[in-house]
């Protein structure tokens, strides 16, 4: 049980970095370089789709941690704490990304504003490299969280590679 909500949080975490680097790294720029009319509403759609699915990918996350730390029970080790952590710190980034900054997005693009025309523009402009350098840290958090989950797994496996320990653990 312990190794399927492992699972969860690590499927989670990769799926939310894998998307959001495809978008950010290979959809954004292509779809904007290709010169299409309605770039920046079809980057919208996208990128508000997205949101739904990172929210959700989020939710796996956190449960599956809150879950993983219930069961466990016993103290907290520094892995554990570690990972928590970094679980809470990447979901608290997917709401920031999710709940405020691309719907404020959306927003200013749905008024008409264009990047770095005039005042409201330089706000866009301002709003969108936060939204920026959010995602790259959440995405780095999620990594991170990804490494935490690894290590303390191999932290709480038996040495010997007898898995009745593990077994004998997972039915605690």
């Amino acid at each position: 049980m312990l190794l399927a909500l492992d699972v969860v949080v690590l499927v989670a975490v990769l799926a939310y970095s894998g998307g959001l680097l495809a978008l950010g790294a290979i959809v954004a720029p292509t779809v904007f370089r290709s010169g299409m009319q309605g770039a920046a509403d079809v980057m919208t759609t996208i990128f508000t789709r997205f949101d739904r699915v990172a929210i959700a990918l989020c939710l796996a996350a956190l449960i599956g941690e809150a879950a993983s730390v219930t069961l466990r029970g016993g103290p907290m080790t520094r892995p554990r704490v570690a990972r928590g952590a970094l679980v809470v710190l990447f979901a608290l980034g997917v709401a920031a990304q999710s709940g405020y900054l691309s719907p404020k997005i959306a927003r200013m693009h749905a008024e008409g504003v264009q990047r770095n025309v005039g005042e409201a523009g330089a706000e866009f402009d301002r709003t969108h490299n936060w939204s920026s350098r959010v995602g790259k840290l959440t995405v780095s958090l999620a990594i991170a969280a990804l490494v935490a989950v690894l290590l303390d797994r191999k932290a709480n496996s038996s040495p010997s590679g007898d898995r009745s320990v593990d077994a004998a653990k997972t039915s605690q």
